[in-house]
């Protein structure tokens, strides 16, 4: 059976062709890194299987700088005998082809395709393929990938191509590459007569000049030439310190673009592609921010405003009266058994009422972020925020990852992997707990909804605005103190405005809506129908299990204001999924099967309530539920992404933050509440005065411990 890889730089449109070929699924995004592990597939025609596709992570470059590149590099290496369709963008050739050059010098005859013919014909971009096909020695084909009928003709060449029969031909510019590295070869032996002479073929003198770090591991592990890459008994330079010094890496590069500037003449591209005039707004320096700022506003209140408002209520209603109010009066005609009609209605409906209640806000939480996502504006949000997320210890790519976790924790946790750094990736993976899922949605559309009916657009932006100012404070002091992130060269495609396709984005919308439910759904309705039952079971005389559980852990919570059991249960079963902790509400509460939002909002008020709030622990209550510990999906994740030391040590450093800024919260709040604005403020101030003090002690500790001759008195260790 054939074995067929696509592989080529993100956002040319390998997943598209995929999806085209096997009729498959996957996602496909306008960013770097998100497919970040290859998918396969196998393709049948007339019911016989006769090749296998892979779908291989969008990568610029055969060197090991990222997750997907070493995904990559791996798979083609075990997989000489594949066919390689390599998909170019037809609308940015010049980028695209330094991935082809490479394969072509690692010995692939790859299958070109120039994807993308529709925007350039948009664009008045025309290529030429048979110059092409002339200069590189390769097939090449102008595909659009979304056609059918051109990826039938183009699949139909592909199992008839014979890899083997065909030879990679040499680059004219590999000559003068493997010229400079026998130069400097014979140099390094002449100054150490002791090394006997190795042979390499083409591929491995232009990895080498090129300073191929994995390359140059698997070559000294393999054979005799250790101690031609690091020099350790000698005061001669290595091979590798020669190769450094005559700064071999950038004639490679120059080498290779200087045949692609050739290319691109001669095959006459024109025009710039994904730069509009919108960008001489979207990308300013002055107005980019605000304008994002803006967007995201009008999206948070089309979510948690008046519309979502709206229709929450409005399926929380129809939920009521014509599913669970008719199941329930069936059941109690079944039976009259009180703890069954209760168990059903309280346990069962109830929950289940209550996620499918908030559908609407989620589906437009996801809506707004797939339309930026389809519509370009994502890579536009990365770009901007580069230079900031340097300075805290990040990368651009970390900006994805933040803004997945408005979507779901979990799933934006795995995406961290994507980084270039180590530490980069470890920190992103820390910070994506503190960001505000849509799980915890619904807590701060109840709580807000109750206790400040007025501001509840206000109050929820605050939270969520709260989450990521917490998560940037978090990496700036790791990146300070333990995690020290590597300069890295953030390389990102610009793709072009494109108006969202509506097909593209409902389907993207309902695929994760429904893995939100399955998800949300099995979880909850599992763990609502144990709380229920741990509730209505006695422990002695009194108390229920689960009023016993509570009451060893309540007393740590009555400094921030919400040492209720109730309220306490309710964050133990957060733990297990955020989603769980509005239904815990409406069980602990006892509001039976009529727990409609309105309702699960007013019981919270009611003073009799086991879960009770006032105006200065709901403000207490919801930093601390924004902030105190991830679920148990997204702890499995971290753990399993960036180690059990990092995990624990990530959920200690946030129970610890939620903790302190909960205590703060609800003291400064009580001032405001019991003594006025002028007491609020005052205290407000002498925090502020506090923390200034103490980052001021600290610089003052520092700098003792300095040499008093350094510039700004750092640290020289001497």
């Amino acid at each position: 059976m054939k074995t067929i890889a696509l592989v080529g730089n993100p956002n040319t449109g390998k997943t598209t062709l995929f999806n085209s070929i096997l009729h498959a699924d996957e996602h496909v995004g306008n960013w770097h890194g998100v497919t970040v592990e290859y998918k396969e597939k196998i393709f049948k025609r007339d019911g016989k299987a006769v090749a296998q596709v892979t779908d291989l992570p969008g990568v610029y470059s055969l060197s090991s700088f990222s997750f997907e590149e070493a995904v990559t590099r791996e798979y083609l290496i075990a997989h000489k005998d594949a066919t390689i369709l390599n998909i170019i963008d037809g609308n940015c050739l010049q980028k695209n082809l330094l991935l082809t050059l490479e394969l072509i010098e690692c010995g692939f005859s790859p299958i070109v395709c120039i994807n993308m013919a529709n925007e350039m014909k948009k664009y008045g971009i025309k290529i030429d393929t048979k110059k092409i096909e002339k200069m590189l020695g390769v097939k090449v084909f102008l595909i659009n990938a979304q056609d059918k009928k051109v990826v039938k003709q183009l699949f139909d060449y592909v199992l008839k191509y014979d890899t083997q029969s065909q030879k990679a031909i040499k680059m004219p510019y590999v000559k003068k590459l493997t010229n400079i590295f026998d130069t400097l070869y014979q140099k390094y032996l002449q100054s150490n007569s002791h090394q006997s002479k190795q042979n390499f073929d083409d591929f491995q003198k232009i990895k080498m000049l090129e300073l191929d770090s994995y390359f140059c591991d698997n070559i000294s592990k393999s054979n005799i030439m250790t101690s031609e890459f690091s020099t350790i008994n000698s005061n001669n330079e290595s091979l590798f310190q020669i190769f450094d010094k005559n700064n071999t890496l950038s004639q490679v590069f120059k080498a290779r673009y200087d045949y692609i500037n050739l290319i691109s003449v001669e095959a006459k591209e024109t025009a710039i592609y994904g730069y509009s005039k919108v960008d001489r707004f979207v990308l300013n320096k002055y107005l980019g921010i605000p304008i994002f700022l803006i967007i995201v506003a009008i999206i948070f209140f089309l979510t948690f405003g008046e519309l979502g408002t709206f229709l929450t209520e409005k399926l929380s209603l129809f939920f009521e009266t014509y599913l669970f109010l008719p199941l329930t009066n069936f059941v109690q005609g079944v039976t009259n058994n009180q703890f069954v009609i209760n168990f059903f209605s309280e346990a069962i409906c109830g929950s289940v009422g209550t996620i499918f209640s908030f559908l609407p806000q989620i589906v437009l939480m996801y809506l707004g972020l797939y339309f930026l996502e389809e519509s370009g504006y994502m890579a536009r949000i990365a770009f901007m925020f580069e230079d900031f997320m340097q300075k805290i210890g990040l990368t651009g790519k970390s900006i994805f990852t933040l803004l997945m976790c408005f979507g779901c924790s979990t799933t934006a946790t795995l995406s961290s992997r994507n980084q270039d750094d180590k530490n980069s990736k470890i920190k992103t993976a820390m910070l994506t707990p503190y960001m505000s899922c849509s799980a915890k949605l619904p807590l701060y559309s109840v709580v807000s909804g109750a206790l400040f009916p007025k501001n509840k657009f206000l109050v929820i932006i605050s939270f969520y605005l709260l989450g990521v100012l917490v998560a940037l404070a978090i990496s700036y002091f790791l990146n300070k103190k333990y995690l020290k992130s590597e300069n890295s060269n953030f390389i990102l495609e610009m793709p072009a405005y494109r108006f969202p396709r509506t097909k593209k984005i409902v389907k993207n919308v309902l695929t994760n809506t429904k893995d939100f439910l399955l998800r949300a759904g099995s979880v909850l309705l599992c763990f609502s129908c144990i709380i229920w039952t741990l509730k209505n079971l006695q422990y002695g005389s009194s108390k229920s299990v689960l009023d016993w559980i509570a009451s060893f852990i309540s007393p740590l919570f009555v400094p921030l204001g919400f040492g209720t059991q109730g309220v306490v249960l309710a964050l133990l079963c957060g733990i297990v999924a955020k989603e769980i902790i509005v239904s815990t509400i409406g069980i602990v509460n006892n509001l039976g099967g009529n727990s409609a939002v309105g309702n699960i909002s007013k019981s919270i008020m009611l003073s009799s309530s086991a879960f009770f709030l006032t105006t200065s622990s709901s403000l207490s209550f919801l930093v601390f539920a924004t902030l105190y510990l991830p679920c148990i999906s997204t702890v499995s994740v971290m753990a399993k992404e960036i180690g059990k030391k990092w995990t624990l040590m990530s959920c200690i450093i946030q129970f610890l933050i939620a903790y302190l800024l909960s205590f703060v919260t609800y003291k400064i709040s009580n001032y405001f509440v019991f003594y006025g604005v002028g007491a609020g403020i005052l205290s407000l101030l002498c925090f502020a005065i506090l923390l200034v003090a103490i980052f001021f002690i600290t610089r003052l500790f520092k700098s003792k411990k300095s040499c008093r001759f350094c510039p700004k008195r750092k640290t020289c260790g001497k």
